[in-house]
C-alpha cells in the first residue's frame, strides 16, 4: 500500500476537486425546476415527507410510497423545512451526496497513487453523462451513489490495510457507505462493496480476508443504522406488507419475475434487453469514453502484475465489471442504475494517466487526442442548443453564448493539444475538462429557464385545482407525474380511475365504460382528467416547420370519449413544447 501523504497534500487535491465541480453541481442542482421523468414524483414525497408527523415510510400523495428506504426523502424534507418548498431547497442534498461522491472516489485513487490521479479520478467519475445526471436529479440515486462511492473506499482500505485498528477502520467505512447506500435504495447499496470486495478477494485468492474479525466487525454500524427503522417499519399498521413490498417485490421482483400485483410487478417496467449496459457503456462514459477504453487496455497488463503492485488496478475492475454483469442478469433496466459501475472506471482513469504520464504509448497519445475532438464535437452539440433558441426567438444572449462555447473550445482545444505535445498530459486534461464543464455551463444559462417553461407543472396543476375544486374531479389512468403534480403542495382531491385489472382474472374495463360509470355516479358535478398524446406546439415546433411540416398530436383517449358522445372536453391545459391534458365533463 503506497505511504500515507501529508496532510497538506490531501486538502489541496481535495479543495481542487471540488472547485473544478461547483460550476457544474450548482447549474445542475440548483439552478432549475423539476424536470421529468421521476423529479415531480420526488419532489412530492419530499414534500410529503415534510409535513408528516410519522416519517417512518414515504407517501406519494397520501398513499406509502415502497419502492425505496426514506434517506433521501429525509435529507429532501430537511432541505425543504430549512429553505423553504422549491425545487433549489428538495435538491439541497445533492450538494452534500456530490462532495461525498467526488471525495471518496479522489481519496480512494489517492490511496492507490497520488493527488494529481485523485484529481483527475474524480472528475472523470463526476462529469461522465451517466454519474453527473445522476448527481443532478432528484431521486435517491444520488445518495446511493454516495453511500457506493464511501463504501468502495473502505472496502478497500480495509483490504490493503494491516490486521488491526487500520483495517479494522476501513471496513467500518465499508460498512457505513453500505448502510447508507441501503437506507437510499436498498439492496444496491450493498451490491457495490459486496462485488468489488468478493471479486478482488477470488482474484488474488486471499482467502484469509474472508475471515478477518475486522470484515464482520462493522455490521454492527450496519445495524445500529438500518435496524432502528426496519422496527419501525414493523410498527405501522402495514408493516409486514411494506417490508415484502419494500425488499421482496422491489429487490426480487426487479431482478425476475414473480408472484406480485400489478402494482408491485417491477419486472414489467423498464425491461432489459442482452447486453444493454455493455453495449451503452461508451454513452454512459461520454465524454470520457475513449480514456476509459486507454485505461482498460493497459489494464489488460496490469491487473497480471503479481503482490500489492497489481491491486489497485485488479480492485479498479472489479469495482465495475461485476457490478455490470450482475445488473445484466436483472428483469429491468435502466441507465442510471449503471452508475455505482462507473465509479471504479474513473478511478481506472486515474491508474492510466499516472501511468501514461511516466511512459506513455501510442494508444494513450490516439485516446488523448480523440477525446478532444469529442469534447470539441459535444460542445457543438450544446452550442446547437441556446442557437435553436435563438432563432426560434431571436434573443442575442442565445447566439452569444452559442458564440462564447464554440471560440472558448477552441482556444482550450488548442492549448489541450500544445500541453500533450510538451508531454504533459495531466495538463492537456486540464483544459479538456475545462472546454466541456464551460460548454455545459454556458449552454445551461438560456436553455435551463426554457425547458422550465417547458416542464413548469406547478402552473398546471394550480390551473387544474382551480377548475376543479368544486368538483368531483378523477384522473384517468393517470401516471406517477400526474398525481404528484396535483398533490405538492395543493393536495388536490381527486380519484384514480384505473381500466387495467389489478388482479388476474378480473374482467378488462374499457375506458369508455369506466369514465361512463364515473358521470353517472356522480352527475353533472363530475370532472375527469385525462394526460393527452405527444407534446404541445411552441418555439422549437415553429422552428421545425421552416424545415418540415408536423403533424400535430391527436387527443389520443380524450378525443375517442368524446366522439362516442361520452364526454366534452371542458378545457384544455399545455404547456410549450410539453405535456397536454384534457379536463372532460359529461356530454
Amino acid at each position: 500500500m503506497p505511504a500515507p501523504r501529508s496532510g497538506t497534500s490531501a486538502y489541496g487535491w481535495a479543495v481542487r476537486i471540488v472547485v473544478a465541480l461547483a460550476p457544474i453541481w450548482l447549474f445542475g442542482i440548483l439552478d432549475r425546476g423539476l424536470w421529468t421523468p421521476d423529479e415531480p414524483r420526488e419532489a412530492d414525497i419530499a414534500w410529503r415527507m415534510s409535513q408528516q408527523s410519522d416519517r417512518t415510510l414515504p407517501e406519494l400523495a397520501g398513499t406509502p410510497f415502497l419502492e425505496k428506504p426514506p434517506l433521501s426523502y429525509w435529507m429532501s424534507a430537511g432541505g425543504i423545512g430549512l429553505f423553504g418548498d422549491s425545487p433549489a431547497a428538495a435538491r439541497s442534498p445533492n450538494i452534500l451526496y456530490a462532495i461525498l461522491t467526488a471525495l471518496a472516489v479522489g481519496a480512494l485513487a489517492f490511496a492507490m497513487s497520488e493527488g494529481a490521479a485523485a484529481v483527475v479520478a474524480a472528475l472523470v467519475a463526476g462529469t461522465g453523462i451517466i454519474v453527473f445526471r445522476v448527481t443532478v436529479w432528484l431521486a435517491p440515486d444520488a445518495c446511493l451513489l454516495a453511500g457506493c462511492a464511501i463504501s468502495l473506499l473502505g472496502a478497500y482500505l480495509g483490504y490493503t490495510s494491516p490486521t488491526g485498528r487500520r483495517k479494522l477502520l476501513g471496513y467500518c467505512l465499508m460498512h457505513a457507505g453500505a448502510a447508507m447506500g441501503f437506507m437510499a435504495k436498498s439492496a444496491p447499496g450493498w451490491m457495490a462493496p459486496a462485488l468489488a470486495l468478493g471479486a478482488v478477494i477470488v482474484w488474488e485468492r486471499r482467502w484469509s480476508e474472508l475471515v478477518r474479525w475486522e470484515l464482520y466487525a462493522g455490521f454492527l454500524v450496519q445495524g445500529l443504522i438500518i435496524g432502528p427503522w426496519i422496527f419501525a417499519v414493523t410498527q405501522t399498521a402495514h408493516g409486514r406488507d411494506a417490508l415484502l413490498a419494500l425488499f421482496w417485490h422491489n429487490v426480487v421482483g426487479r431482478f425476475t419475475k414473480i408472484s406480485a400485483p400489478a402494482a408491485l410487478d417491477y419486472s414489467q417496467g423498464h425491461k432489459a434487453a442482452p447486453g444493454k449496459y455493455f453495449i451503452e457503456l461508451p454513452v454512459y462514459l461520454l465524454p470520457w469514453t475513449l480514456l476509459v477504453a486507454a485505461s482498460l487496455y493497459r489494464a489488460w497488463n496490469k491487473v497480471r502484475l503479481a503482490g500489492s503492485s497489481g491491486t489497485a488496478w485488479r480492485f479498479a475492475v472489479s469495482a465495475s465489471i461485476p457490478f455490470l454483469v450482475v445488473l445484466s442478469l436483472a428483469a429491468t433496466a435502466r441507465d442510471i442504475y449503471s452508475a455505482p459501475a462507473l465509479l471504479g472506471l474513473g478511478v481506472l482513469v486515474a491508474l492510466w494517466i499516472h501511468e501514461a504520464q511516466r511512459s506513455p504509448t501510442r494508444i494513450d497519445a490516439l485516446a488523448v487526442r480523440s477525446t478532444r475532438w469529442v469534447v470539441t464535437l459535444l460542445a457543438c452539440v450544446f452550442a446547437a442548443f441556446p442557437l435553436a433558441l435563438g432563432l426560434a426567438d431571436t434573443q442575442p444572449l442565445y447566439f452569444l453564448a452559442t458564440a462564447f462555447v464554440l471560440i472558448f473550445t477552441i482556444g482550450a482545444m488548442r492549448l489541450a493539444a500544445r500541453a500533450q505535445a510538451d508531454g504533459d498530459l495531466y495538463g492537456s486534461f486540464r483544459w479538456t475538462y475545462l472546454a466541456y464543464v464551460a460548454a455545459v455551463c454556458v449552454m445551461a444559462i438560456p436553455t435551463f429557464p426554457n425547458v422550465d417553461r417547458w416542464q413548469d407543472l406547478s402552473l398546471l396543476a394550480r390551473q387544474i385545482h382551480a377548475d376543479s375544486e368544486h368538483s368531483q374531479l378523477a384522473l384517468l389512468d393517470p401516471d406517477e407525474t400526474t398525481i404528484a403534480m396535483l398533490d405538492n403542495g395543493l393536495r388536490t382531491a381527486f380519484t384514480p380511475l384505473n381500466y387495467d385489472p389489478d388482479h388476474p382474472g378480473e374482467p378488462a374495463k374499457t375506458p369508455a365504460q369506466v369514465v361512463s360509470n364515473w358521470f353517472n355516479t356522480h352527475g353533472a358535478g363530475a370532472r375527469v382528467l385525462v394526460l393527452l398524446p405527444g407534446h404541445a406546439p411552441g418555439g422549437l415546433t415553429s422552428l421545425l416547420e421552416r424545415f418540415r411540416h408536423v403533424k400535430p398530436p391527436d387527443d389520443g383517449t380524450a378525443g375517442a370519449l368524446r366522439s362516442q358522445g361520452i364526454a366534452s372536453v371542458e378545457r384544455r391545459y399545455e404547456l410549450p413544447q410539453g405535456r397536454r391534458y384534457a379536463l372532460l365533463a359529461p356530454r
